[in-house]
Parts: C-alpha cells; structure tokens; sequence
C-alpha cells in the first residue's frame, strides 16, 4: 500500500460515492490519511428522495462534507480532498453553477467550512489503481449495506 502521509497540520482525504437503485440508497466512502501516519476509514449512506435523485453524486457530496468537518473538529488547518469526480471541487470553487437545491447547499456548506481551514482539492483517476481511491470506492460501495447514518467524529 503506497504510503503518503501529510504534513504536521493537514490531513488527506480520499472520498468516492456510491448508488443502489434496488436498494433505494446512496454512500460515501472516505479514506483519511493523518500526518501521524493514521488510516481513518469511515463510511455513511442515505435514501433522502431528493438526494437519490442524484444517485451516487450524493454519497461524493457527503464524504466531502465529511472529511470537512472533520478536518475541523479535530482540529487541522488544511484539508485535500482527494477525489473522482469533478463536481466535488467545481462546484464549491464555483467552476461549475450548483444548479439543484442539494449542489447548492453542498457548496455552501464547503465554502462555510473555508473560514476555518484551507480545502484544497485534487481529482485523481477512477479505477486506475490508486490504493487509497479505490479504498473509498470500496467503502463507499459497503456503506450501501449498512443502515442510514453518518459516522460521529
């Protein structure tokens, strides 16, 4: 497993979503990496109707969201999410408009969140062998199973 740990003060975040159209359910899966050389791995689903809408676009929103608060209740001034799809940056830099009521309320909630740490964020490619992507790709894809819920910090 390729070892990235960040420095003092910022911690990694790789996130991914996922959708079950049978099930009616969205999930996340995020894989965090702490400069102590932690591997936090946390995942969290859902089947809000208006969030199913956007199917697994909702469980990438959440796991962003995620890593966020958690990056500030543990107290880390930088963040980097790592991620697969742009929307998840785009929308919260405002390269993309957030045009549905949930896109919109997922920038706000990162842009909140700017006020007490530095995001950055850097897309990585689906499926191409990235340890830590496809760890939350797998966890995301678990979270289905699991009962309704977010994960506590």
């Amino acid at each position: 497993m390729e070892e990235i740990f960040p420095p003092k003060g910022k911690l990694i975040a790789y996130v991914d979503g996922s959708y079950n159209e049978a099930l009616s359910k969205y999930a996340f899966g995020c894989v965090l990496l702490t400069p102590e050389g932690e591997v936090i791995e946390r995942n969290g689903s859902g089947s809000n109707g208006d969030s199913l809408a956007i199917r697994n676009v909702a469980g990438e929103m959440l796991g962003a969201m995620y890593a966020a608060r958690y990056a500030c209740v543990k107290g880390y001034h930088d963040l980097e999410i790592r991620y697969d799809y742009e929307g998840i940056e785009k929308w919260v830099t405002g390269a993309w408009k957030a045009k549905k009521e949930l896109t919109q309320k997922y920038a706000a909630y990162m842009r909140s969140r700017q006020r007490y740490i530095s995001i950055t964020f850097t897309k990585v490619r689906a499926h191409s062998g990235d340890t830590y992507n496809d760890r939350a790709d797998a966890l995301a894809k678990e979270g289905l199973t699991r009962p309704d819920g977010i994960p506590e910090v």
